[in-house]
């Protein structure tokens, strides 16, 4: 009798693999709303099938936005309002989100048969820094399917090749539910907003394309600003090593704008000065950025430093302008494109 105990761990580990197969069934994957980042990485997904089922993509030019949430406000709405009635916009950014987001998209869309006659490639240097485990969270765990791993595998670093094997075999690794919000909205007795047709963050979004035009700031608050900076330089930048991986992706998204025939824009977003000086302390503008530019003219891109092209100075925090600058400097990108007053 005694003996039958010992088979109790394992019957109970069994358990545990059983229940967490259950986040891998369709709603967990693609209607599982929690909160924050999450929400963006889902809403996405819903976002390419509204843009398939789009009429006007037939009938206007389309101009896609992709990378971190510095690119949240490109829209049809910061476009200069000459373009309004010829194009549509769609903005495929995601928080924290490094260059390979945008290539995974990009690619995607091109599959599915849709072609933009322009894109916004929003990059920052932070996300080239793969010693930061960027690359897997979010975008490899909230953001990428299993094609695109299995496609890419060797170009991961190995930290994040690891990751991807630990969520294989624990599904709940991948989802990461948030037990304190689960209990929070049942106490609340609102688990509704699990679904995206209840989701206040999600229904922000699907206002529009995509975009998000929450950073509105009309004027600055230095003290403030200057104290996020140096909290933000803290996180992203101590320590910062520029890595390889994110090139590649950014390589191959102009390929395939090359090759398609897309007028592709890579665009450096301005930042407050205080965290600025962080990029410049650490000679981006000597080293990043002219790989960045090698990289444009290589393929027939545009490479637009933002922090000095734009004279906007308005700033809804230490990392993110205010989104009144996001119009004047889509006039500069839409002036180049159209030749009205080329990029320097």
């Amino acid at each position: 009798m005694k003996k039958k105990y010992i088979y109790i761990p394992f019957v109970f580990l069994i358990f545990l693999l059983l229940l967490d197969k259950i986040f891998l069934l369709d709603f967990f994957q693609t209607s599982f709303y929690q909160e924050g980042n999450p929400v963006y990485y889902s809403q996405r997904k819903h976002l390419f099938e509204k843009l398939k089922a789009d009429p006007s993509v037939k009938d206007k030019n389309l101009l896609l936005a992709f990378g971190d949430s510095r690119a949240y406000p490109y829209s049809i709405k910061t476009l200069p309002a000459s373009f309004s009635k010829d194009w549509t916009v769609y903005n495929f950014s995601g928080p924290q989100a490094v260059p390979a987001y945008g290539f995974y998209w990009f690619r995607k869309i091109l599959n599915s048969g849709i072609k933009p006659k322009a894109v916004f490639y929003v990059i920052s240097p932070e996300g080239f820094d793969d010693s930061k485990g960027l690359f897997y969270e979010p975008f490899l765990r909230l953001g990428a399917d299993e094609e695109f791993k299995k496609a890419y595998w060797e170009k991961f670093p190995f930290s994040d090749q690891w990751e991807i094997l630990k969520e294989n075999f624990f599904t709940i690794r991948r989802i990461k539910p948030g037990f304190k919000l689960f209990w929070s909205r049942l106490i609340s007795k609102k688990l509704e907003l699990y679904r995206p047709d209840q989701n206040h963050e999600n229904l922000i979004l699907e206002l529009g394309n995509g975009e998000q035009l929450a950073y509105a700031s009309a004027s600055n608050n230095p003290k403030k600003l200057e104290k996020d900076a140096l909290r933000l330089k803290s996180i992203y930048l101590s320590g910062f090593t520029l890595g390889e991986t994110e090139f590649f992706f950014v390589e191959e998204f102009l390929k395939l704008a090359e090759k398609e025939g897309i007028k592709a824009y890579l665009i450096w977003p301005k930042v407050y000065p205080g965290y600025r000086a962080g990029y410049y302390e650490l000679g981006l503008e000597k080293t990043w950025w002219p790989r960045v530019q090698e990289l444009a003219s290589k393929y027939g891109a545009s490479a637009a430093d933002m922090n000095t092209l734009s004279s906007c100075d308005l700033y809804y925090d230490g990392s993110h302008q205010s989104v009144f600058c996001i119009s004047e400097q889509s006039e500069i990108l839409m002036n180049d494109y159209t030749g009205k007053k080329k990029l320097p």
